[in-house]
This record gives structure tokens, sequence and C-alpha cells, in this order.
């Protein structure tokens, strides 16, 4: 069985792909195959993450020196810290977990010295989700046609679309990547290929808590 020492635990695929062009982006090797800084684990949804059992199991697996769940504020970003800082101390391996989640995200250290981190996106305080951050790191040159994606699926809420108010963020993006060039790029496609500007200031909050819970 292969040791990871370095582990992320996310919702889905989607920041599983977008995480490592990021980072890489941002100035910091990645690798490749089982040779990479961080072993990305996709839980397929934060209700497994916050399972009993989840959390304690990875902390005491093999050779593991730093922990990192990323989870999505969705709705209700105090709902959902609330809901994680539970499942860490429910963990018996967490016991010096703080009330509040910084605005620059967690870092603490576990009882058992595993380095533990917890990101909220966007930012640890709003509602929303990885589409939602990514929305920040648009190109300067590009606001007017960010805000016409945004009166787009209005109107189209209007003539009934069926898109839920909580996925507005990933409708928009998603219909702004649809008339770049090319068009329709998935999301980490549109990092790589910079029509997201990987280093723009709204990311290097994020860029910074995941080099240090890391120690890259």
């Amino acid at each position: 069985m292969a040791i990871y020492r370095k582990v992320l635990l996310v919702e889905g695929q989607d920041e599983k792909r977008t995480i490592p062009e990021l980072i890489e982006l941002n100035g910091i090797d990645w690798g490749s195959g089982k040779n990479t800084i961080v072993h990305i684990k996709d839980y397929e949804g934060y209700e497994n993450i916050i399972k009993p059992g989840s959390i304690s199991t990875e902390l005491k697996a093999d050779g593991i020196e730093a922990l990192g769940i990323l989870l999505d504020a969705d709705e209700n970003p105090i709902d959902r810290w609330i809901a994680i800082r539970n499942a860490c101390r429910n963990s018996r391996s967490i016991s010096n977990i703080s009330e509040e989640l910084p605005e620059d995200g967690l870092i603490i250290e576990a009882d058992n010295g595993v380095r533990v981190g917890i990101w909220i996106m966007p930012d640890n305080k709003l509602p929303g989700m990885l589409e939602t951050f990514l929305g920040y790191l648009l190109p300067t040159d590009t606001s007017s046609l960010w805000e016409f994606a945004g009166e787009a699926i209005n109107q189209a809420k209007e003539k009934g679309a069926p898109f839920t108010e909580y996925h507005r963020d990933k409708a928009r993006i998603y219909s702004w990547l649809a008339w770049q060039k090319p068009p329709g790029r998935q999301l980490h496609q549109a990092i790589k290929e910079r029509i997201l500007d990987p280093q723009h200031p709204e990311a290097q909050q994020f860029v910074s808590w995941f080099r240090e819970l890391y120690q890259l």
C-alpha cells in the first residue's frame, strides 16, 4: 500500500483536477504520477468527509505528516464550518480546534503531531464554492463580459432554466467559459491555459495557506 505523507481531502473531481494546476502555476512543482507533492483524495461529497471515522482514519495512515480538508461553503458557511469542526472533534484525534475558522484558513497540529488544515471555499467566510473562488480570478479586462454572464443567467432563470439558486456561480462561470477562445474549457483547463489568472491577487491567500500547511 502506498504511503502518502501529505494528503488533501476534496469533495469532487473538479477540485482534484483544478488545485494542482493552480498550485503549479504559482511556482510550485506539483510532480507527476505517484510522485506528486500532495496526494489528493476525492471523497465524492462533503458528507463522506464528515462521516464518522473518515478523519480519524486519515490521521492514522502510515507516514502521514499533513492533512488538508477542502470544502465548499455552499449556502451556509457557518453551518459547514460547524459540521467539519465537530467531525474533527469527534475523531478523538484533534482536541485543540478553534471555535471559529480563521479568514486565512485553519492550520493546527493534531494530537498525534500531524498538521491539519481546513479551507472552506471560496474564502472561509462567504457562501459559495470552488466556482465562486475561480470567479475571483478573471483577468482584469473581462469585467464587462463577466457582468453580462450574470445578466444572461438571470434571464435564463426567468425563462425557466432549472439550475438551483445555490448553483448560480457555477452556471455563471461555465457561461463565461463558453464564450472564451477556445470555448467551453473545463475549470482546470481554464487555469492551465490562463483563461483564468492563476496568479491573481485573490488566489494568493489560498496559495499561502497551501504552502504553509504542506511546508512547500
